[in-house]
């Protein structure tokens, strides 16, 4: 049977909320730490097959290509990678694939700002308002000001509680899962590599 992508399913950012008494984080920090262990594991398993397709895209069943990619730092240094070798390796191929890979790999680096929220949040009490994941007071580019003027929590741009880091989460492993279907689709269609050699 012929394999079929299965593209993700559309997705809108996490509304933007101020702490207040009408949005009320977490009792404590524990839950929120949690949820964040769950997003940033599931990102990680996003990686992990785009790295499958990276290698299927670069046409070898040499791991040297996965370990190059690997070493990659930023999502958009990895997000060019992809887009250069899916532009190489649809040259004489369906023009429309190509489309599908690009839309796929817009997707993946219009998640990463999300990623790094959670990645380099802190958990924190902005008052009587309950525990939210929150920029640290030194992350300039996510918080109006370091001082704490009334209340220094309000100067941060996103307060996460649970729902909202599972939102992004959710958002990972759909991700993930046509990341997964876009390498089984493409492999089907033009037979690159055997499923054993493609990287764990």
């Amino acid at each position: 049977m012929t394999k079929i992508y299965e593209a993700p399913p559309a997705w809108k950012p996490p509304p933007k909320a101020v702490a207040s008494a009408t949005y009320t984080g977490e009792q404590n920090a524990s839950v929120i730490h949690e949820a964040v262990g769950r997003a940033l594991s599931t990102w990680e398993h996003a990686e992990s097959a785009l790295i499958k397709l990276y290698q299927l895209l670069c046409e070898t069943k040499s791991l040297a290509a996965c370990r190059a990619y690997g070493t990659v730092e930023s999502v958009f240094a990895r997000y060019l990678a992809q887009k250069y070798a899916a532009e190489e390796f649809f040259a004489n191929r369906d023009a429309n694939d190509l489309r599908l890979v690009a839309s796929l790999l817009k997707i993946y680096n219009d998640a990463a700002p999300y990623r790094n929220q959670i990645a380099h949040g802190m958990a924190v009490q902005p008052h009587a308002y309950g525990y939210f994941l929150c920029p640290a007071t030194y992350a300039s580019r996510r918080r109006d000001t370091p001082y704490p003027a009334q209340l220094w929590g309000l100067g941060a741009n996103y307060f996460y509680r649970i729902v909202e880091i599972d939102h992004c989460r959710d958002h990972f492993e759909s991700i993930m899962k046509a990341a997964m279907s876009m390498v089984l689709y493409l492999n089907d269609k033009y037979q690159v590599l055997e499923y054993g050699d493609l990287h764990p």
